[in-house]
């Protein structure tokens, strides 16, 4: 377990109201404490990577960001607002999406999925298909918007539901693993779009990945248990042992590439 659940991360001061803020947040279930103590603000803007061990609390804490779960301790704030309020303004992308591969759907009808929620008949119109095409072509995908979603693949996918989230436009985007199952050049246009979307939107992601971590955000979050902030460039050998409880062998490019031999690293 780290031993600190308070960040030390020195990055640049923010100014205004933080869109995800935990103070002093503790989470069990049951008898198992899963988070304890979490103190760290995120702001408008800002692209985050939250790494640590299977069973260390990374997908604790996005359900408690999302409201699906409630703290024992502490106090959760999304735009200033109570976590379940909050989600409102929140695009959550799942590593994986369930559906019936043979159900007749479009990788634009699923982006338009992201109007229906402010459709309360759920009709959409002209503006709408608008809105979702220039999603699409955000995402790269605008030649893909009339082919069936099952015929996709992995990493188009993740890019129909992220265009989904840009649909109903969300001001916070939550990716779980979204590099899990695709190739390199997927994960490359990924990384790519998610760049130029950090001008619109604040973005986290759950990765294991640590290759696409030390080349994708400036900071992360580590959750084992305890959680704490640093910056990607001190992501060190030592401190990714520390978090995973075992050998990680890291190769330090340069202060922006920071990589681990054989280029990615999955636990």
């Amino acid at each position: 377990m780290i031993d600190s659940a308070h960040s030390d991360c020195s990055c640049q001061a923010h100014s205004g109201e933080p869109v995800v803020c935990f103070e002093g947040v503790s989470f069990s279930y049951g008898r198992n404490l899963v988070i304890e103590d979490a103190d760290f603000d995120i702001y408008k803007g800002e692209s985050i990577c939250v790494v640590g061990p299977n069973g260390g609390g990374k997908s604790t804490l996005l359900k408690l960001m999302l409201g699906l779960l409630t703290p024992n301790q502490g106090q959760i704030r999304l735009f200033g607002q109570t976590a379940k309020r909050g989600r409102a303004r929140v695009g959550y992308v799942p590593q994986q999406i369930e559906f019936d591969p043979l159900f007749p759907v479009t990788a634009l009808d699923v982006a338009l999925m992201g109007r229906l929620q402010r459709r309360s008949l759920g009709f959409v119109n002209r503006a709408d298909r608008a809105a979702a095409f220039g999603a699409l072509e955000k995402m790269g995908l605008s030649d893909q918007a009339k082919q069936p979603f099952a015929s996709l693949s992995g990493g188009q996918r993740q890019a129909v539901l992220i265009a989904r989230a840009l649909v109903a436009k969300a001001e916070l985007l939550l990716l779980d693993e979204p590099t899990a199952h695709v190739d390199v050049a997927a994960e490359e246009r990924l990384m790519a779009s998610l760049k130029a979307l950090g001008a619109e939107l604040t973005i986290i992601t759950v990765s294991h990945d640590l290759a696409f971590v030390s080349r994708s955000v400036p900071k992360v979050v580590c959750v084992n248990g305890c959680v704490h902030v640093h910056p990607t460039i001190e992501l060190t050998e030592a401190r990714i042992r520390e978090l995973y409880g075992h050998e990680v062998r890291m190769v330090q490019h340069d202060h922006e590439h920071l990589d681990s031999h054989g280029g990615h690293h999955h636990d």
